[in-house]
């Protein structure tokens, strides 16, 4: 028997094999977040993170929400959401960002508080 569906889930397996992809849908699976938040989170230059944003979204695997000047992206596609809780079966270290950034070295910890804080000013803004 054929395989009807491979060209779409080659597609899908294609989008989600960029690093900086998987890290927005492996971030963005803990719940919605802002453009801010996921380049603080990703270390994403924001340039390359609007851009890898525009392919996930219009391949249909993550969707935006519009709250006056942010945006707030979620996962939208039920297919990405199996692949990617399946790699972190897989994989210890693909780690939801929660569990990583317990477990962070006390010498980023700084950098990423102040990070953290940084978002929280912008994001009451």
């Amino acid at each position: 028997m054929r395989c009807r569906n491979i060209g779409a889930a080659s597609d899908l397996l294609a989008l989600l094999a960029n690093p900086n992809r998987l890290g927005i849908v492996c971030l963005l699976l803990e719940g919605e977040r802002s453009v801010m938040a996921l380049e603080v989170a990703l270390d994403i230059p924001q340039p390359t993170l609007s851009q890898q944003i525009g392919i996930l979204r219009e391949a249909g695997i993550i969707a935006g929400r519009r709250i006056a000047r942010r945006v707030f992206y979620r996962v939208v596609d039920d297919h990405a959401r199996w692949i990617v809780e399946t790699l972190r079966g897989l994989f210890d270290d693909l780690l939801p960002a929660s569990v990583i950034l317990a477990s962070a070295d006390p010498s980023q910890s700084r950098e990423a508080l102040a990070a953290a804080s940084r978002l929280a000013e912008w994001e009451a803004m």
